[in-house]
């Protein structure tokens, strides 16, 4: 489940600078992650997040706010997300630089209900929760018995289930966010 995160940070520079940093592809990519990134309504675009040398996670982004050098605004959806959050880059002018805010948003818990019938489908591993990670809710109304002992899952509750958060999200929500906007953007804002 994805928290709503609001981060403001300050920055000694004007709003034009502070954007260019946002918006060019070769600066995102030192202080955020590689990317294609296109300064476009609608443009479709990607993150690679690496965690170690030759592994690579995508992150499908579409710009879907536009209004330069005031306001950016962008779905967000790695492979663990059932459905995209919205990050939000708002920058303000104010006495000596740039009041930049990141709020990132939009993804509630999506619930996932297993009916009975899906379970003694289980030969046919097309189902739609089958490959997600899913912990039990608290809202489980019972457990099915096996009918046919040959099945791939032998007991598996009926009720509802609640997916869980990607991994690169969390990171970014549990201070990634902060370490980038407070540690790597400033580095790059400095004029060479």
């Amino acid at each position: 489940m994805l928290r709503n995160l609001n981060i403001e940070a300050f920055y000694p520079y004007p709003p034009q600078r502070v954007w260019q940093i946002l918006t060019n592809r070769q600066a995102l990519a030192a202080w955020l992650m590689e990317n294609d990134f296109e300064p476009r309504l609608g443009h479709k675009f990607r993150f690679v997040h690496s965690t170690l040398p030759g592994l690579g996670e995508n992150i499908d982004c579409e710009v879907i706010e536009l209004d330069e050098p005031k306001r950016l605004a962008f779905t967000w959806q790695d492979s663990m997300m059932c459905q995209p959050s919205i990050v939000i880059w708002t920058l303000k002018p104010v006495d000596g630089g740039t009041k930049l805010q990141l709020e990132h948003k939009g993804l509630r818990h999506k619930v996932e209900t297993l009916p009975a019938t899906a379970l003694h489908q289980s030969r046919n591993l097309s189902q739609p929760w089958q490959g997600k990670f899913m912990y039990e809710s608290s809202t489980v109304t019972q457990t099915l018995a096996p009918s046919d002992r040959n099945t791939i899952f032998p007991s598996i509750p009926s009720g509802k289930y609640e997916t869980l958060d990607s991994l690169i999200l969390s990171s970014f929500l549990n201070g990634g966010w902060e370490y980038k906007l407070n540690e790597k953007l400033p580095k790059i804002l400095v004029p060479n």
